[in-house]
């Protein structure tokens, strides 16, 4: 589900590095879940393995807990691998409360590619399921091994149903609307998963009220899990309720139509001289190697230039960044994801050759592509 980027760090989690080149990193929620699993865990892990002392069992508990994780992380990669195969790029992978996110680039192109991605995930899960489960059936019982191999083949499965639940923002609410694309549209699509979606959290809620009030204290865990997991829902199927539709430009729009010329000027020139050397045009400020830095902003360059006409031009520019580079290539759905992603008014287009081949202003894209929010935010599988 689309979600704002933010820098806090409880938002970026602890990264654990790249995996397929994608960034990893874990909320503190996920460490959260980590401690209770091994609170609730190892009593059981002791009655079945015989022969295991407390901290052992405590220590076994532990790794069941992050094998899990890792079971979330295999699923979540499941969608990477297959986004990278379409063309879009993976922004990160984070894992939080008893679940993940990968967080992809754009919206799907096509409702084939949105049932690819979405339906990577479960298949990962379900193959996991089946090879945990044949190595328990070959493995001695009541040996750590065994339970390793157990808990991961409940897990994937779990893992694996749960998310083909026909509700958004679950892989299954994707699948579902993917197939309804064609038939009635993507936006009534989205809406009908968005049903399922709020009619799955309603059930959850139901199930965590059972479990708070009706049954004994074994039961506040899984009540616990059901609450979490139906605000999740919820507040995810909000989401896509909410989210931007489809741009309405036409399919042979060219972002390279909307490219104003620039010229070069290193970042420490004085502001006064940029604006001259200007003219017209708008200026691509390069750092110490060459490399272009920043977009130069006119209407702060000028206010910076009658308080302070020596001060660096670097004072008054757009950085540049990963999302502020529009490809040559790109189409009416990247560009409008892109609007949506990032909220800079200034973007630097680069050619087939790698190069910069003009800058495009937000203001010059005709019209705004139809529910274009103005917060940025990113797609989240």
């Amino acid at each position: 589900m689309p979600a704002a980027r933010t820098t806090a760090w409880w938002s970026r989690g602890v990264p654990f590095g790249r995996i397929i080149g994608v960034p990893v990193s874990a909320t503190p929620s996920w460490f959260l879940s980590v401690a209770i699993i091994t609170v609730m865990a190892g009593p059981v892990v002791r009655d079945l393995v015989p022969g295991l002392s407390t901290a052992s069992a405590y220590l076994v508990a532990i790794l069941m807990a992050a094998l899990l994780g890792v079971s979330v992380l295999a699923h979540e990669l499941g969608h990477c691998v297959v986004a990278k195969r379409y063309g879009v790029g993976v922004v990160r992978v984070q894992l939080f409360f008893l679940g993940g996110v990968s967080e992809i680039a754009r919206v799907p192109r096509t409702a084939r590619e949105e049932a690819a991605v979405a339906g990577a995930g479960p298949l990962v899960s379900a193959a996991g399921f089946g090879v945990f489960s044949a190595l328990a059936a070959v493995l001695d019982d009541g040996t750590v091994l065994w339970l390793m191999a157990i808990e991961l083949a409940i897990a994937n499965c779990i893992i694996a149903v749960f998310n083909l639940l026909p509700a958004l923002p679950l892989d299954g609410g994707r699948v579902l609307r993917a197939w309804l694309w064609n038939r009635l549209g993507r936006q009534r699509g989205t809406t009908i998963a968005v049903a399922g979606g709020y009619i799955v959290a309603a059930a959850l809620v139901v199930l965590a009220v059972y479990d708070f009030f009706l049954r004994d204290q074994s039961a506040i865990l899984q009540g616990v899990v059901a609450m979490s997991m139906a605000f999740y829902i919820a507040g995810g199927a909000r989401t896509e309720q909410t989210a931007p539709a489809t741009p309405t430009w036409p399919d042979d729009f060219e972002v390279a139509r909307l490219a104003r010329p620039f010229v070069r000027v290193p970042a420490e020139t004085p502001i006064g001289l940029a604006i001259a050397s200007a003219g017209d045009r708008d200026v691509l400020l390069l750092g110490a190697d060459g490399v272009g830095v920043a977009i130069l902003d006119q209407s702060a360059a000028r206010s910076l230039a009658a308080r302070a006409p020596a001060a660096p031009a670097a004072q008054a520019g757009h950085p540049i960044g990963p999302d502020t580079l529009m490809l040559f290539s790109d189409g009416p759905a990247e560009l409008a994801d892109q609007l949506r992603r990032v909220a800079t008014t200034h973007f630097l287009l680069i050619g087939q050759d790698g190069q910069p081949q003009g800058v495009v202003h937000r203001s010059d894209f005709p019209g705004r592509p139809a529910g274009q929010p103005d917060p940025p935010n990113l797609r989240r599988q």
